[in-house]
């Protein structure tokens, strides 16, 4: 029989490392527990980040949003123009900007977003991020309406009612409807197949290759969170090395990082996901690394 495509990926989630020591510092509040992950996670004594680098994936979806949205992204980023770029200059982080097939829009909701085979293979190519071996790593996307389909996800996972998850609870209520009349289930992959986009499978892959690196990870708004919750599912310790950059208004996500118990750095009020929330996080832990 021939072995399912998401085997290898389940195999590397459920026998994640452990963290290195971490030191009990008696000050420092906040700042301090940020340094005592950095040190447990980096195995740097006393933390440093030398290395951070922002991982955007961007991602398309028929008939959400305007069209040549993700592309007019790309080029923004590329030419130094958009936000991220400048201040990721600033911060002396590494930009890096994935082009998942734009041209070829995953399908629109009524139907699965992607193949087993596909996801699989977008998640390792997620993984490539971790070539660049960065000491830090924030993951996130470019990608129309991203609360949309972070929103279908938290659903699928967690239940309760859409309009717990988001603004449109009558498009996200109908996606996970359809996914779950074609026998979704609740395994947390088939959920990504089928409701995630592949800046969604990549942005899991990014996040699982950093764990089996022990590379402590900040998460870049609702979309990056709603990757991690999938993780989250599969193996409850596969996120341990990761911070939430900053909570944004979008509805859903604040109660994403409850569900998590993962405790936003910042609150930026910012609906903005394409690493502007990640990289303005990395300033405050860059301070962290100057607590004892």
């Amino acid at each position: 029989m021939t072995a399912s495509p998401f085997a290898d990926i389940r195999q590397l989630a459920v026998s994640p490392p452990a963290p290195g020591p971490s030191p009990a510092l008696e000050q420092g509040g906040r700042l301090g527990e940020i340094s005592a992950w950095l040190t447990a996670w980096s195995g740097k004594t006393p933390p440093a980040v030398n290395r951070p680098v922002v991982a955007l994936y961007a991602g398309a979806r028929q008939g959400v949003g305007p069209r040549g949205y993700a592309r007019d992204r790309l080029e923004a980023i590329a030419s130094g123009g958009a936000t991220v770029s400048r201040l990721a200059g600033v911060q002396g982080a590494g930009l890096e900007a994935f082009d998942l097939a734009i041209d070829r829009p995953s399908p629109a909701f009524d139907k699965p977003a992607m193949s087993e085979k596909e996801a699989a293979a977008t998640m390792a190519f997620g993984m490539e991020a971790l070539a660049k071996q960065p000491d830090l790593l924030i993951p996130g996307v470019i990608v129309a309406e991203t609360a949309r389909t972070a929103a279908a996800i938290c659903l699928a996972l967690f239940g309760g009612e859409a309009s717990d998850w988001s603004d449109e609870p009558d498009v996200v209520a109908a996606a996970v409807a359809r996914a779950q009349a074609d026998g979704m289930g609740d395994d947390p992959l088939e959920i990504l197949r089928q409701l995630g986009g592949r800046e969604t499978a990549a942005v899991l892959g990014a996040i699982l290759a950093a764990r089996v690196q022990k590379i402590p990870v900040l998460l870049d708004g609702y979309a990056a969170c709603a990757a991690a919750a999938i993780l989250r599912a599969v193996e409850p310790t596969a996120i341990d090395h990761c911070q939430a950059a900053h909570v944004s208004p979008a509805k859903g996500h604040a109660r994403l990082l409850e569900k998590l118990d993962k405790r936003p750095l910042l609150a930026l009020d910012t609906l903005d996901e394409e690493g502007v929330g990640g990289v303005t996080a990395l300033a405050l832990v860059k301070l962290a690394c100057e607590v004892r």
